[in-house]
């Protein structure tokens, strides 16, 4: 809306000048009935001592609409030392004409230091507006049309605001053919839609007007930025057409001086938390833990930057997954961002984890919040260290969930005696004596054989001659741990396509438990030994990095179909070297 001062004061055909005060207003020598148009008003007031004491004071406006009104002030300085300065307003009115015929618009008035200036009056020819078969869309004869307002207009960088959409017709018709509202995208501002949902329909002047939509604006620059115009469609009958809104212009300050420097470009109000998402867990070592960064609170969240993790010799840590919620409104832009790192410690005791310091700028308080760097501590143990600290039931309930999980049980089923209504209450007397019969003869039978048992001696028995050495044991061992591997990849190909990544690792672990087992193996520290001894370092190394890769994906916020692919063909090609 705010024009450059040159380009304003060669519209004006009236202008009076009286010392100090500078008061004019751009005339309008035609119009259309039911046509809305421009007029502004400059008000300029230089000199140290020169007050203005009323606002200004429109003249009678009854013959008009006013659709609507914006104003623009701005304080030039032009000798701070003598106090020179000019107090610059423009008062801009959307107003359209309620009748034809030849309208007056009065004077306008205002008074600075005890005297009032004015205005001339000037005359505005209002002609009959033309009839069409169609609506056309942004222009002068527009039966529809939108407005942008700006609740604060003069923010922080990176400090959001709150923008209004309001709609503007004659005909409340006219609101439900307006859809597909599509939001600017621009290099220094960023939208975050709050609601499409549409207001009451409120009537002003003979006007009616509907919120259709609110938006969060952060600006990214310092400076006048200006926010490009919002457009949406309108369906007719024939045809859809679109329609914009004003552009709206924003004064964004800079940051204010004594940044610190670990500033990760947040405004707003926020906190941040380090927690360990295992610790229900032992952390043990080079076993994979999932660290978790957040930062909650209200701000900008969609365009800060997270603390990183600092590196250490003591533990790897792998590029976080992000995740993000956020809900906006008219307050605000409040949720959490959280970044999930996966760390795999590489020494026992006590490991310190760390990430960078992390501020803020709060501009409510227009100041700077330094919250330090957030850290969190593991008791890392090595795997005999769990071992030996768990009681005897611990072990021994390890060890059922053990055999439990690798040792395939058969489901017995059961069914149900079911008898006939119709034959409980009936007697079959030839089953009640073929039963006692069956019993007298089943006692004679038992009475029988312990007589002959308490006669017959004791004799020799000759052990079995069908021996299986070591070597056959251990063929039988392995073939059958063969079969077992084949239907573990099939299971698992299995889940893979069925995208049940929970069960899918549950699956490998059962895999991996038997390839221990097999080879009398109990702890992750034996079985890495085991593999390096007998199967070499690049297969040590090949297990190593599948494990680690196995711990990423399995905490990963969103395992993706790909990855788990690429996991899928690594874990058969390593198994099946390790099975051979």
């Amino acid at each position: 809306m705010k024009k450059k001062i040159p380009f304003i004061l060669s519209l004006f055909s009236v202008l009076l000048a009286y010392g100090q005060v500078t008061l004019a207003v751009s005339e309008v020598k035609e119009a259309k009935m039911n046509q809305r148009f421009k007029l502004t008003v400059l008000l300029e007031i230089s000199g140290e001592n020169m007050m203005q004491e009323t606002p200004l004071r429109m003249p009678d406006l009854s013959k008009f609409d006013i659709i609507g009104t914006a104003s623009d002030q701005n304080t030039v300085v032009l000798d701070a030392k003598k106090g020179d300065a000019v107090n610059q307003m423009v008062y801009q009115l959307v107003l359209s004409p309620k009748q034809a015929g030849k309208i007056k618009f009065g004077s306008v008035l205002v008074t600075v230091n005890g005297k009032i200036y004015k205005t001339e009056p000037f005359d505005i020819n209002v002609r009959e507006q033309e009839k069409k078969s169609s609506m056309a869309v942004n222009t002068d004869t527009d039966d529809i049309y939108l407005n942008l307002e700006i609740q604060d207009r003069e923010v922080y960088k990176n400090e959001s605001t709150i923008a209004v959409l309001r709609a503007y017709s004659k005909d409340y018709g006219s609101f439900r053919k307006v859809g597909n509202i599509q939001i600017p995208r621009q290099r220094n501002a960023n939208f975050r839609t709050v609601s499409f949902a549409k207001s009451e329909i409120e009537t002003s002047a003979g006007m009616n007007s509907q919120v259709i939509a609110v938006f969060m604006v952060f600006p990214s620059e310092s400076g006048n930025v200006e926010i490009n115009p919002i457009a949406a469609s309108v369906s007719n009958a024939d045809k859809v057409e679109k329609i914009k809104s004003n552009t709206v212009r924003l004064n964004v300050k800079k940051l204010p001086g004594g940044m610190p420097e670990n500033f990760k470009n947040a405004v707003g109000n926020f906190e941040v938390s380090v927690v360990n998402k295992n610790d229900s867990e032992h952390s043990e070592i080079d076993k994979a833990v999932m660290v978790s960064l957040k930062v909650s609170g209200v701000g900008n969240f969609e365009s800060l930057h997270l603390p990183k993790i600092q590196e250490s010799n003591n533990y790897i840590s792998y590029p976080p997954k992000i995740s993000s919620k956020t809900v906006a409104s008219r307050n605000g832009l409040h949720g959490s961002v959280t970044a999930d790192y996966v760390v795999v410690p590489k020494k026992a005791g006590p490991l310190s984890i760390t990430f960078e310091d992390f501020s803020f700028f709060d501009p409510t308080e227009e100041k700077y919040v330094d919250l330090g760097a957030k850290s969190i501590t593991l008791d890392v143990k090595t795997p005999q260290e769990i071992a030996n600290a768990k009681s005897t039931l611990e072990k021994v309930n390890d060890y059922t969930n053990t055999v439990l999980e690798t040792v395939n049980t058969p489901v017995l089923q059961t069914q149900n005696l079911k008898i006939k209504d119709t034959e409980k209450n009936k007697i079959n007397w030839n089953i009640v004596f073929a039963n006692m019969a069956l019993l007298f003869g089943f006692v004679s039978l038992l009475f029988v054989v312990l007589k002959k048992r308490g006669k017959r001696k004791l004799q020799p028995q000759i052990a079995s001659k069908n021996f299986v050495s070591i070597a056959e044991t251990e063929d039988l061992i392995r073939e059958n741990l063969g079969n077992r591997f084949e239907e573990n990849i099939e299971y698992l190909k299995k889940l893979k396509e069925n995208n049940d990544f929970e069960k899918f690792f549950t699956a490998y672990e059962d895999l991996k438990n038997e390839t221990k087992k097999a080879n009398s193996l109990t702890t992750e520290s034996e079985f890495n030994q085991f593999i390096e001894q007998s199967k070499g370092q690049l297969l040590a190394e090949k297990y190593r990095a599948l494990s680690e890769q196995i711990q990423f994906e399995k905490y990963a916020p969103v395992p993706s179909e790909e990855s788990l692919d690429e996991l899928l063909n690594t874990i058969i090609a390593v198994y099946s070297e390790i099975n051979k």
